[in-house]
């Protein structure tokens, strides 16, 4: 008989999709062709109030799921952690998939009972291991040497791969409207995209298109940006107004607020503009946005936040453009000039449009050939198939190395700038002096406890991120 496979996994219910759901509802089937028995997760009804009070409906999903017998296997995502935490007994092994790490964190951060952790990019993997390599600098251990062991990447599906004009399950949102596809198609305006919610940094976003407008000449035409209706509320305009009354501009001069759209109208927006931003506040787990963007023809300029910085080479669609001038000075503020640099760039690349369409076309054939279903399958298997043989922690404690933490991006040891996906920051003489002092050390070189948990308390190099460590 084949062996069992729980999928406790969010949003794998079937179209409407929305990304996560889409590699979510993928699972199931692929499982299924490769000779595993699979059983489902189903949440109770949600229209029920009484449930959220007295979850008698949960409690009979989850008596459903136990079957005859103990799954081979548990099969999470983050969310799914929040029903059901990972735990011996249930199953034989519990496997979590990491769409990114804002969920169920006390569930699998240090829980020895997960046997395999699967990231969703090799990037996400690194943060992973420097969680779970967190020093205890007194004991001489690791947070969680099984998880640091246990951690691997796997490739996820683009819809858009599968689907150019937009996958059907993806059915929420409306279409553009008429009199803004006109206006795409007129060629009065140079159009730009960032769409995506929640997520920029709108100083940056407003900066660029600021002086995207201020260095143009002719003939290039006014440049304006398509951005969320739900970033771009009422309280984030009337601060961005204020910030532009000086200079007599306001929002309405720079972007058109657009109402959630489904993803063929999306993409439809994305091949009509010229440009996207992507300079995002929080860390990118994945990337499903910039990919998306220049695999329709569509450039993304960003900060490179998370994942962004790794997904293609140069010349492939996605340019990083970021500098020790956009941190915060010593009185809290950031300069607008700081993203002049930005526009230089896009408009530079607006006059060489070919060049431009040609080297989104070489990121969409490596997209193509990276992120689609085969390979998610192919890792899937491979993975699940072969994770009874991981290895557990080699080596001790003392043989592991002080590195920079995966998530900075920069650091500038003469003026102690430091860009970083936890918190850019200006790190004091003293702090730097250290980080100079420890990067590269071996732990067994570092064996008074009390004194780097002094370090740590003073610092904080590597609650910030800004130090990990890892096997050397």
């Amino acid at each position: 008989m084949a062996d069992t496979i729980a999928l406790m996994l969010s949003q794998s219910g079937g179209p409407p999709f929305h990304s996560v759901g889409y590699v979510n509802h993928a699972i199931g089937p692929i499982l299924s062709r490769n000779g595993w028995n699979v059983r489902s997760f189903e949440p109770p009804r949600n229209d029920l109030g009484e449930e959220a009070m007295l979850p008698y409906g949960l409690a009979g999903q989850i008596s459903r799921l136990d079957g005859d017998a103990p799954p081979h296997i548990a099969l999470y995502d983050a969310t799914g952690t929040a029903v059901r935490s990972p735990e011996r007994g249930w199953a034989r092994h519990n496997v979590v998939l990491y769409h990114g790490l804002a969920y169920g964190t006390g569930a699998w951060m240090a829980n020895p009972a997960v046997d395999l952790h699967l990231a969703n990019s090799p990037y996400l993997a690194r943060v992973l291991q420097s969680l779970f390599a967190f020093p205890n600098w007194r004991q001489r251990r690791v947070l969680n040497p099984r998880g640091l062991m246990r951690t691997k990447s796997i490739r996820l599906p683009l819809p858009s791969v599968e689907c150019r004009d937009g996958h059907p399950g993806f059915a929420h949102g409306v279409d553009l409207p008429p009199a803004l596809l006109r206006e795409l198609d007129s060629g009065a305006t140079v159009w730009g995209h960032a769409l995506q919610p929640g997520k920029q940094d709108w100083l940056a976003t407003l900066s660029i298109l600021y002086w995207l407008n201020e260095l143009r000449t002719a003939p290039v035409p006014r440049i304006r940006l398509f951005v969320s209706e739900h970033s771009l509320t009422e309280d984030v305009r009337r601060g961005l107004d204020a910030m532009l009354a000086p200079a007599r501009r306001s929002c309405a001069d720079y972007f058109v607020r657009v109402p959630h759209l489904s993803q063929a109208a999306l993409f439809r927006l994305m091949r009509g503009c010229r440009f996207g931003l992507a300079y995002n506040r929080f860390p990118e787990p994945f990337g499903f946005y910039v990919l998306e963007s220049v695999y329709q023809g569509c450039p993304v300029y960003t900060n490179g936040v998370g994942n962004n910085r790794f997904l293609l080479p140069p010349e492939h669609g996605i340019n990083v453009y970021e500098t020790f001038d956009m941190v915060e000075d010593a009185r809290g503020q950031r300069d607008p000039g700081a993203w002049r640099g930005v526009a230089e760039r896009v408009l530079r690349d607006l006059a060489i449009g070919d060049d431009v369409r040609a080297r989104c076309q070489r990121g969409a054939d490596l997209i193509a050939a990276m992120w689609n279903l085969d390979s998610f399958e192919a890792d899937l298997s491979r993975v699940l198939q072969g994770f009874d043989a991981t290895t557990e922690l080699e080596g001790h404690f003392d043989a592991m190395r002080v590195v920079l933490g995966p998530v900075v991006r920069q650091l500038d040891v003469a003026t102690g700038l430091c860009l970083s996906d936890y918190a850019s920051c200006r790190l004091a003489p003293n702090a730097i002096d250290m980080i100079i002092g420890l990067d590269g050390r071996l732990c067994e070189d570092l064996q008074d406890g009390k004194n780097m948990q002094q370090i740590e308390n003073e610092f904080g190099l590597f609650s910030k991120g800004i130090l990990a460590i890892t096997q050397s």
